[in-house]
């Protein structure tokens, strides 16, 4: 059975108001390292972004960014020894290329970017172009409206209930990885 490879983590360029998401993302970002799960990102040098980077780096994980020429200006990367840094001329062809890349996916606190990036790959998902586990590190109970919002579009029949499966939830961080590895044995299961 295939193993978790390479995960990839959208989440914001800046540290929000609380030290929390820095933190945690930090922690996340140890995680994967120690289990030699190649970490896929933004390139950001700033915020969440810079933190989980940082995390992977120092627990001897490989780490690789991708990212556009504009985005590439406005968050340069200050992280020196990331080995693979990508940059695309475009937003799109940079998505592309982190869905292609990774196993799992992992949402954690940002701003529109972040948002863009997970419905993507809730619809991918939905419409069974990906399989790939999307997991949501709800730090602070950042996603609380998000979660609520899914059960409106379920209760008023715009979702499925069984299609409420296409993300989960997660609270604490040492919840993510077990998460991926049952999400991702299901949908090996069913291919």
């Amino acid at each position: 059975m295939k193993k978790v490879k390479k995960i990839c983590v959208f989440c914001g360029s800046k540290d929000g108001k609380d030290p929390i998401y820095t933190q945690l993302a930090f922690e996340l970002g140890t995680i994967l390292g120690k289990n030699k799960i190649e970490l896929i990102y933004g390139a950001g040098g700033t915020g969440v972004m810079k933190a989980i980077a940082e995390g992977c780096k120092q627990a001897g994980g490989r780490v690789t960014g991708m990212t556009t020429k504009r985005l590439f200006k406005i968050e340069k990367s200050e992280l020196s020894d990331v080995e693979n840094v990508k940059v695309f001329h475009h937003l799109f062809a940079r998505k592309v290329a982190m869905t292609k890349a990774a196993d799992a996916f992992v949402i954690m606190p940002g701003g529109l970017g972040t948002l863009d990036e997970l419905f993507e790959l809730m619809t991918l998902k939905y419409l069974g172009i990906i399989s790939s586990p999307i997991i949501i590190f709800n730090i602070n109970f950042f996603f609380d409206g998000l979660r609520a919002f899914v059960r409106q579009c379920i209760r008023d029949a715009f979702i499925h209930v069984v299609d409420k499966e296409l993300i989960v939830f997660v609270d604490e961080v040492d919840q993510i990885m077990p998460e991926i590895e049952r999400k991702f044995r299901e949908a090996q299961k069913k291919a």
